[in-house]
């Protein structure tokens, strides 16, 4: 099959997203994220790329990146080879991690570019974890190592302080969940009758509208595992009658 030459961006900007070959899982443990960001850094000081957000997930990756010295499809090949070498030799395996080309989208607008902002870090919510969970979340709270933050907070402020207050609410506002990537279909909801029992056996409720009355302490629990479970966020609030906001951030 013949390969199509990659869309280049006019900014140099990308959304990267990597899979594991077969569905893979890329990490296993911490330690397996923790290298693959300290590969990140070491290729970094010799490419001199920026990056401005990313999520490490089970069997896939995505990044928000900037290229300069070197060309983007370079600095993926030398960062998926290093961290092959090392996941295969940790776990006694052989032959590829990563699924063929890794995928990429030029990203040319500033409109566009915060809502891939989002979507990377929203990706961990998906599954029922936390926003900060292994993502970039952090580097812009703290003193970032990896991510070059400077870029993302003058879009929303030239004052600090401000900026970091605007991002926070900003990405508490979920995405439509219309909202995708890389032409990839969007995964079917569980038939609503499905749902039904699923609320209900869960949640330990004898309708679906009960769940809404529970405590936060008691809800939000719930409500993750159901999302991890398959249920879209669009489905739960339509059967529970629970704003989309609050299960959006339900952990």
């Amino acid at each position: 099959m013949a390969r199509y030459a990659r869309k280049q961006s006019e900014s140099g900007i990308y959304h990267v997203m990597l899979r594991g070959i077969n569905q893979t899982q890329l990490f296993y443990d911490s330690e397996d994220r923790q290298v693959f960001l300290k590969r990140m850094e070491r290729f970094k000081d010799k490419s001199s790329y920026q990056l401005f957000a990313y999520a490490l997930l089970g069997n896939h990756v995505h990044l928000l990146m900037k290229e300069d010295a070197l060309p983007l499809a370079q600095t993926i090949k030398s960062l998926t080879v290093s961290y092959s070498y090392y996941f295969n030799a940790k776990y006694d395996r052989s032959g590829y991690l990563f699924q063929g080309r890794f995928k990429s989208e030029p990203v040319d607008e500033d409109s566009y570019l915060l809502t891939v902002f989002k979507y990377i870090h929203h990706n961990p919510l998906k599954i029922g974890k936390r926003i900060d969970l292994w993502t970039s979340y952090n580097d812009y709270l703290k003193a970032p190592v990896l991510v070059d933050t400077d870029f993302i907070l003058g879009m929303f402020s030239g004052n600090k302080a401000q900026a970091l207050s605007q991002l926070v609410e900003f990405l508490d506002v979920p995405l439509p969940e219309e909202t995708d990537f890389f032409g990839l279909a969007k995964p079917k909801s569980m038939p609503d009758t499905l749902a039904i029992e699923a609320i209900k056996q869960i949640g330990a409720v004898g309708s679906c509208t009960e769940l809404a009355q529970l405590q936060k302490a008691d809800r939000d629990p719930i409500l993750a595992c159901l999302k991890a479970k398959g249920l879209t966020i669009r489905q739960l609030s339509r059967l529970t009658g629970i704003n989309r906001g609050i299960i959006q951030k339900a952990k």
